[in-house]
């Protein structure tokens, strides 16, 4: 199913986008209080105009879908296929099993209904929190979706929810998981090695397959004292006696990583799924082992397989988005004898990327990351948002059984958090 010809609205979404129907009138069409006589005659339209109004018949995507909503013919249908081969909804008690299991989860706000707990826990009754007064459209929908977002929502549907054999993979082996990760950072035009900069003014999804674009992800050591400063500002506040806000827990860690070759051996010895996309995708994999700085204990030791990135700019302030998704593919074998990665003209040493990361989470869903690496005599710092995988799977099976979810107000989060920091780092001069 391409969920991106989908839309939550009526109309044709590949053919119009979402406008007032006043913006398809010709310009030269009379007011009500002018007298057509006295106005020239418009061109004849050389190619059929588009229609003043959007036809009401095209379904939206399934995971837009409120509680109690039917379904159209056509998604109905998938959605009774899908049910046989699906385990019935976990128990109300259950926990979580992977090893990066969230805290004791906390019910996520939902615009569209009552929140939801990420391990699939009861719901809760609260009040929607509808658009009200001005804000409400002529239509009297009680919400209206963001554009940005959607095309986030689409995006990690298509790639990462609806696709069978990367859920299979991670079925497959306990401490394989998705990777839903976001990146602040600037979108570089390689010919100008300069910032991406274009006719738009405000943010937009660049389409980037066609373009000759890198992403990188990094700040001065200035932004990131303050950044630094600002979150652990928002951990005080959020845990000061009768602070009403969802609480921000801090944690600090120090870990080394070192990469290891992935030869035929190792490649072995992993699931069959895994093997099939590491196969499909066709670039070099490596094994990455991940110890604890002081201890030298073994944290985690897996392939990071890349699955598709979305480039968001947004030139009014100080940094673009990349959204990724991504694989982390469980090595189950032994690290003993694994065959270091030593680039030409480098020693292992140098080769070691040495990470000193401050973490803030919250709701059981979110977790920024505030990191510097160093790799040799290269420094570089680094801002990370990761969304929850367990919470994001867990209310997108919701999408599919119809029940109550909050799969889009995840979404919605996301990019709120990317918004907030950015502008918090972004000079007052900019007007933000």
């Amino acid at each position: 199913m391409d969920i991106s010809a989908l839309v939550n609205h009526d109309g044709d979404a590949a053919v119009l986008p979402r406008r007032s129907s006043s913006i398809s009138h010709s310009i030269s069409a009379p007011s009500p209080g002018t007298s057509s006589a006295t106005l020239p005659m418009p061109a004849k339209p050389t190619r059929r105009q588009m229609p003043l109004k959007r036809k009401r018949h095209d379904p939206k995507p399934m995971w837009a879908y409120r509680e109690g909503e039917e379904l159209p013919p056509d998604l109905r249908k998938q959605h009774e296929q899908r049910q046989p081969s699906r385990p019935p909804p976990p128990a109300a008690h259950a926990q979580p099993t992977t090893p990066h299991a969230p805290p004791p989860p906390v019910p996520v706000a939902h615009r569209n209904g009552p929140p939801t707990y990420g391990n699939g826990g009861p719901f809760q009754s609260v009040k929607s929190n509808e658009l009200a007064g001005y804000e409400r459209p002529v239509s009297n929908d009680p919400h209206v979706y963001d554009e940005v977002s959607r095309k986030v929502c689409d995006f990690l549907w298509n790639l990462a929810i609806n696709n069978q054999v990367l859920r299979k993979a991670i079925a497959e082996s306990e401490h394989t998981q998705l990777e839903v990760e976001a990146r602040w950072g600037h979108i570089i035009d390689r010919q100008s090695n300069a910032r991406l900069r274009g006719y738009h003014d405000t943010e937009t999804v660049i389409k980037s397959q066609n373009m000759d674009l890198k992403f990188e992800s990094t700040m001065t050591m200035e932004q990131h004292k303050r950044m630094n400063m600002y979150l652990n500002g928002q951990v005080r506040e959020s845990k000061a006696p009768g602070a009403s806000r969802v609480p921000v827990d801090y944690h600090h860690t120090k870990e080394v990583d070192i990469f290891y070759e992935l030869g035929q051996e190792q490649f072995a010895s992993l699931p069959d799924t895994a093997k099939r996309l590491i196969n499909a995708g066709g670039a070099r994999q490596r094994i990455r082992v991940t110890r604890d700085q002081k201890t030298n204990q073994v944290l985690r030791s897996m392939i990071k397989h890349r699955i598709g990135n979305l480039e968001i700019s947004s030139p009014q302030t100080e940094w673009d988005y990349r959204i990724g998704i991504n694989l982390e593919i469980n090595y189950p074998g032994s690290i003993d004898n694994l065959e270091p990665v030593v680039e030409a003209g480098k020693t292992l040493e140098s080769m070691k990327r040495q990470k000193d990361r401050m973490s803030y989470s919250w709701q059981g869903a979110y977790q920024v990351d505030l990191t510097q690496v160093q790799q040799g005599s290269t420094k570089n710092h680094e801002l990370e948002l990761e969304l929850n995988s367990d919470v994001l799977l867990g209310n997108a099976d919701k999408v599919t059984r119809k029940e109550a979810n909050s799969f889009e107000a995840l979404i919605n989060g996301i990019m709120h958090n990317l918004r907030v920091l950015s502008r918090e780092m972004t000079p007052a001069a900019s007007g933000l």
